[in-house]
């Protein structure tokens, strides 16, 4: 981990990290025009901690704050670390709670912004929770994880993009984080599970319980074919791993059939545990329905010829579910599709917080608005991917990233900008940034594989012809 590009690259997370902390804890940049006005935003100020205007401070509020500062104290104590430098941990610790404290401080002078004592314990935690997470990644997973991820991305690139599914569908299906597991919470949860095809019909009313809960459940179609869109992606991938990595291996039948089979009941049954989830047959029929559709799209077009050679990411493999993954992103955008153009309808989307970035996380500090982010990120990078694999046959240029961004961008404003037409969704400049960022980043992430990769087995390639020679 010494080597330039990383410490480069972690120096440069390390001040972005500060910058969208500014960014965050100070919008929406209101600062008091008046003393008189600073003067009585003094009394705001909240000096007991974990309370707020008298009432115990919300855990939401606590999470995030604590959220915040975890990369603080990761990304600069692992910046640190790979110049060889130790012995800093506590001095992070403690530039954490001086920035902290100086954040709340400076809010003070800023209307709609509540300085707490609070807020500076939370986040001074959060850095130190991100030093000791740096420290225990540096010294026991960093060697593991990076040979890992070279390993698979030169013998199994598929396979890495199969683990980063399933890794942010896991991460999506725990949340909130509010993991229950006392016995009245598991009866509710098995109660609201919803058990009919098609349509709702929770399990707690075979047993007589109340009707409630039921008349607030929905069956959505739209919904349903859009999970069924994206379980054909991943069906598809499955296969074409399977005949491409696994089939020669002694558990590659046991991969596919945990991907394939076990995969969806074990995801919805991780819905009993947490609060504020509901259990769906719907949700496995759907899952089923895409992978299975996506299992046969591959047998439908496969060529013996696929499966020998190098085992790079060949473009003409997997021009059917690109196009799939184009048709849902823009369906996923534009869904319910119930467009309008009834001022009184829209004027909700049409707020001027919606043009500011970051705003709906500074309103709501939830971690919904994080997973939010991680999705509007990841929705686009594969795009990114694809367009430098096509701009780049013969090498690799800048061109195909700065290309990238504009893709992004102009794909961004289009759904965001057809979501104000749509009552029930909001568009926003903060998926715009994300989407954007997010395309660039598969751009940048496809020069990476080809110059460590691509280039690497040419290489191999090349001396092992002049051997046979």
């Amino acid at each position: 981990m010494d080597d330039e590009r990383t410490i480069r690259t972690l120096k440069i997370l390390s001040i972005l990290t500060v910058l969208f902390i500014l960014y965050n804890t100070l919008m929406p940049f209101k600062p008091y025009s008046d003393w008189w006005k600073v003067a009585r935003h003094l009394h705001r100020i909240e000096l007991i901690p974990m309370i707020v205007r008298g009432r115990m401070n919300p855990l939401t509020d606590l999470i995030g704050n604590v959220l915040l500062f975890i990369p603080f104290g990761f990304f600069i104590m692992l910046y640190l670390l790979a110049q060889r430098r130790t012995g800093n941990g506590l001095k992070i610790v403690f530039a954490g709670m001086l920035f902290s404290l100086s954040i709340e401080i400076t809010q003070i002078f800023f209307r709609y912004r509540t300085p707490s004592t609070t807020d500076v314990i939370m986040n001074t935690f959060g850095t130190a929770v991100g030093v000791i997470g740096a420290k225990i990644y540096f010294r026991h997973l960093a060697v593991r994880v990076q040979r890992f991820i070279e390993t698979t991305l030169e013998n199994e690139p598929v396979t890495l993009i199969l683990i980063l599914i399933i890794l942010v569908q896991f991460f999506g299906s725990l949340l909130p984080f509010n993991v229950t597991i006392t016995i009245s919470d598991l009866k509710r949860a098995l109660a609201h599970a919803n058990i009919e095809p098609f349509g709702v019909k929770p399990l707690g009313l075979l047993f007589g319980t109340s009707h409630k809960y039921a008349a607030q459940m929905t069956f959505s179609g739209a919904k349903f074919l859009g999970n069924v869109l994206f379980y054909a992606i991943y069906g598809y991938l499955v296969l074409y791993s399977y005949f491409q990595y696994w089939r020669f291996r002694r558990e590659g039948k046991w991969f596919l059939f945990a991907l394939l089979i076990l995969y969806f009941p074990l995801l919805e049954v991780t819905q009993f545990f947490i609060k504020s989830r509901t259990a769906d047959i719907n949700d496995v029929i759907s899952g089923y329905s895409g992978a299975f559709i996506g299992a046969a799209a591959l047998l439908a077009v496969r060529k013996k010829n696929w499966f020998r050679g190098m085992k790079t990411i060949e473009i003409k493999h997997f021009i059917l579910p690109i196009f799939i993954y184009l048709l849902y992103i823009f369906y996923t955008g534009f869904r319910p599709f119930d467009f309008t153009t009834n001022y009184n309808l829209i004027r909700p989307n049409l707020q001027i917080h919606n043009l500011v970035p970051f705003y709906a996380y500074y309103k709501v500090t939830s971690l919904w608005n994080i997973y939010d982010l991680l999705e509007s990120f990841f929705m686009l990078l594969p795009l990114g991917f694809v367009w430098a694999l096509l701009k780049n046959k013969n090498g690799i240029s800048q061109k195909a990233e700065r290309q990238a961004v504009v893709i992004g961008l102009a794909v961004a404003l289009i759904i965001e900008g057809a979501q104000v037409l749509l009552p029930s969704r909001t568009g926003e400049v903060t998926d715009v940034i994300m989407n954007a960022f997010g395309c660039y980043a598969g751009a940048r992430f496809y020069r990476y594989y080809y110059q460590n990769y691509i280039m690497k087995n040419d290489f191999i390639r090349s001396l092992s012809k002049k051997d046979n020679v």
